[in-house]
C-alpha cells in the first residue's frame, strides 16, 4: 500500500495509483490534495462517501481523476490516506 513516513507521531500512507479503495476500508482517513504546487488545497473525503460513490475495486488513480479542486478548478487530485487505527507497538 504505497510507502509510509512518520509525521507528528502518526503514520501517513500515500497510496500508489494501483491501490484499490477496499484496502483502505478500515482505519484510514482519506484526503484529496490538489496537484497544482502553488494551490496546496487539501480536503478530507469521508471514506463512507467514497465507498458509496465508487466500487471497492476502484483504484485511487481512477478516483483522483474524477476530482476537481474547488479553489483553482484544476481537474485531478492526489488521493492520500492517514492511518488512524490501533497500533501494537506501545504508542
Amino acid at each position: 500500500m504505497g510507502f509510509h513516513k512518520p509525521r507528528l507521531g502518526k503514520d501517513v500512507r500515500m497510496g500508489t495509483p494501483t491501490d484499490a479503495l477496499e484496502l483502505y476500508a478500515r482505519y484510514y482517513r482519506m484526503f484529496a490534495t490538489c496537484r497544482r504546487p502553488d494551490c496546496g488545497h487539501r480536503r478530507e473525503v469521508p471514506l463512507i462517501l467514497l465507498l458509496k460513490a465508487f466500487s471497492p475495486k476502484t483504484t485511487l488513480a481512477e478516483i483522483g481523476a474524477r476530482f476537481r479542486c474547488s479553489k483553482c478548478e484544476l481537474r485531478g487530485a492526489r488521493i492520500e490516506s492517514e492511518f488512524v487505527g490501533p497500533t501494537n507497538d506501545g504508542r
